[in-house]
């Protein structure tokens, strides 16, 4: 009798092990990405269960309670964010359910644009997340109205529910401290500034940028026009743009537009325009400090993108007639 009550046990236990263990695998043994996974404040551990069952990340709600139990974490499960994966066993979920993270919204913010432009991006990567977003373009706009080219374009992580000020702070604190490792003096901030923000809308790439900054530095000692159609762009976008979501940089400038009267226009006026034009990331800025002492004066990019230098007038106008197929004598 007992022996037939240890055998049916027996089987019994060794079939549960084997739904169990089973039951606690993987969804899928291939490797996933992790997602967002969130518990409310409040839920119970029925209501996370159905939660995890509905988004397919475990194969049995049974199995996992019984995961949860076996470990003595219920009462340590939190509310909050989660990155989970259905390429995670039961109780590396369970586990991960005991540490909660702050979720974080990240935004890049590519080298050279406008604080306009970057209203705009911050705007749709905090609205796309969070319908009830606190960040405000135009609030972004009055409060980053001296800070043009102390916005520093990078990678950042904010918190979905972050107000317009915070993201103001973030990207203007990254600003000094990327000044700061340059060894900028304030002295001489303003004009490596303006400089950067020229080299960001003119170099096709970081490793351009030393010798143009050179060719622009060698036209502000002589005094002459440094002739950058990005100043000529922004001046016009300044001019035109009636909202935020615009062409902010005109192409193909006529010349009635090279001849537009504007303090910005760098082909009108000698030196560097009265204030920065863009948003220059830490190459730019690195350049405009210490500028590649060169003997050229001039260059343009040729259809395909490359970079072309000239030291005399006659050098440079060859180039254009060979590269850009224009203005052949």
């Amino acid at each position: 009798m007992f022996k037939r009550l240890f055998i049916v046990l027996s089987i019994l236990l060794v079939g549960f092990l084997g739904w169990y263990f089973n039951s606690i695998r993987p969804v899928t043994v291939h490797s996933t990405p992790e997602q967002d996974f969130e518990v409310v404040s409040g839920e119970n551990l029925d209501q996370i269960i159905n939660n995890l069952s509905r988004n397919k990340l475990i194969r049995s709600r049974a199995a996992f309670k019984l995961t949860v139990v076996r470990l003595g974490i219920a009462s340590k499960i939190q509310a909050g964010f989660f990155r989970l994966s259905p390429s995670m066993d039961a109780p590396t979920i369970a586990q991960k359910l005991t540490r909660a993270y702050a979720r974080q919204v990240r935004v890049t913010i590519p080298e050279g644009l406008r604080r306009q432009e970057i209203a705009l991006i911050v705007q749709k990567s905090l609205k796309e997340n969070n319908p009830e977003s606190r960040f405000d373009t135009n609030t972004f706009l009055s409060l980053t109205a001296t800070l043009e080219g102390k916005l520093f374009p990078d990678t950042y992580d904010f918190d979905p529910k972050a107000d317009t000020q915070t993201v103001v702070s973030r990207l203007n604190d990254n600003y000094k401290r990327v000044i700061s490792d340059l060894k900028i003096g304030s002295d001489k901030e303003p004009e490596i500034l303006i400089l950067a923000s020229l080299l960001e809308r003119e170099a096709a790439n970081a490793g351009e940028m030393p010798e143009v900054a050179g060719v622009l530095n060698n036209r502000l000692k002589a005094g002459w026009p440094l002739q950058v159609d990005a100043t000529v762009q922004y001046a016009l976008g300044t001019a035109r743009c009636k909202k935020v979501d615009c062409d902010w940089w005109p192409k193909n400038l006529s010349r009635a537009d090279i001849q537009f009267k504007s303090p910005y226009n760098t082909y009108e006026n000698p030196g560097l325009p009265p204030a920065p034009i863009s948003n220059p990331g830490r190459d730019s800025l690195s350049a405009a400090s210490s500028p590649l002492i060169t003997p050229n004066w001039f260059y343009i990019h040729d259809l395909s993108g490359k970079i072309h230098f000239a030291k005399t007038v006659e050098d440079h106008n060859e180039n254009v007639c060979v590269y850009l197929k224009k203005d052949c004598q």
